[in-house]
């Protein structure tokens, strides 16, 4: 056990011990616009310090949780993309043990495939429903010459069977959301619907409160509007809010005997010099992700 300086500042409890393992992926192999990705684990253990341990939403203290921030899984000079996404899913599939969570730390959006199958232990995705904040579909077949890219990884989860929630996109093409809508396993949700309060956003939480079985959670950090994270490879103006956002994931965590989240991730952290907005949003999510899945006041007002 390392005394204090983990992640929140707060002790490593190790593998064995963890409720939460972050497993930090410092990827990015495929990015298409700005770069940087492979930065945002580390910036994200630094900023995660600055911020206190109890969630006045929530009433939980996150100092409750035992914490292991694993070794990162840093791609070899060279390296094939597939061949890093494999060794991905292998240490996320090592890490994993009875009890605890895995928490992917992107790095760039392609890691969460490896994730979510590690998470739920088999290739066929049939039984899982990832639901997948984020401003783009990501549901290209491949994208400059490569199937593993971050615009490809929603549609390599639909190949294995997975439904797919995708929660405030606002950057597709037409392509994608046609090949999405043909699986019938796409339920796009559109920041353009999303903007304004009435029937689109409580339909959203009813889908969301009624969702049952296995759940993977993938928040790519542009999914919030440009102030949340300004540096993020492909920022995307009319993003989520940060309380909209946190409704979402609030619903969606909230305690259930139907359903239950084998894993989640927080990807397309950049950091960037002089500002500490992207990397701090990006631990933030974290907290508030483990604060409303692990107090039982998560769904209700306080």
């Amino acid at each position: 056990m390392i005394a204090g300086n983990g992640f929140l500042d707060l002790p490593d409890k190790g593998p064995e011990n963890a409720d939460v393992t972050l497993l930090p992926l410092p990827f990015e192999g495929t990015v298409s616009y700005g770069k940087g990705t492979a930065g945002g684990p580390a910036a994200i253990l630094e900023a995660s310090r600055q911020i206190e341990t109890w969630d006045e939403e929530t009433d939980l203290d996150l100092e409750s949780l035992a914490f292991h921030w694993a070794a990162e899984v840093a791609p070899e000079n060279n390296e094939d993309h597939g061949a890093y996404l494999d060794r991905v899913r292998e240490a996320a599939h090592a890490a994993k043990k009875d009890g605890s969570i895995i928490a992917g730390v992107g790095g760039e959006h392609s890691i969460s495939t490896p994730l979510a199958i590690a998470a739920l232990g088999k290739e066929d995705l049939s039984d899982l429903t990832v639901v997948q904040l984020d401003a783009h579909a990501d549901l290209r077949d491949s994208y400059d010459g490569t199937e593993h890219s971050h615009a490809c990884v929603m549609r390599r989860l639909l190949d294995r069977g997975a439904r797919v929630i995708a929660i405030g996109i606002r950057s597709a093409s037409r392509e994608e959301a046609e090949y999405g809508r043909s699986t019938g396993r796409w339920n796009p949700w559109f920041a353009c619907h999303l903007s304004k309060a009435g029937e689109t956003r409580d339909r959203l939480l009813e889908s969301l409160a009624g969702l049952e079985g296995k759940i993977y959670l993938s928040i790519d950090v542009d999914s919030l509007e440009v102030n949340l994270s300004p540096s993020t490879g492909t920022p995307e103006p009319g993003g989520l809010r940060w309380w909209q956002a946190m409704e979402y994931l609030r619903v969606l965590l909230a305690p259930s005997p139907l359903r239950t989240l084998t894993g989640f991730d927080v990807v397309e952290t950049v950091p960037s010099q002089g500002s500490t907005v992207n990397e701090f949003t990006a631990a933030r999510l974290l907290c508030k992700t483990l604060a409303y899945l692990h107090s039982p006041a998560t769904g209700r007002e306080n």
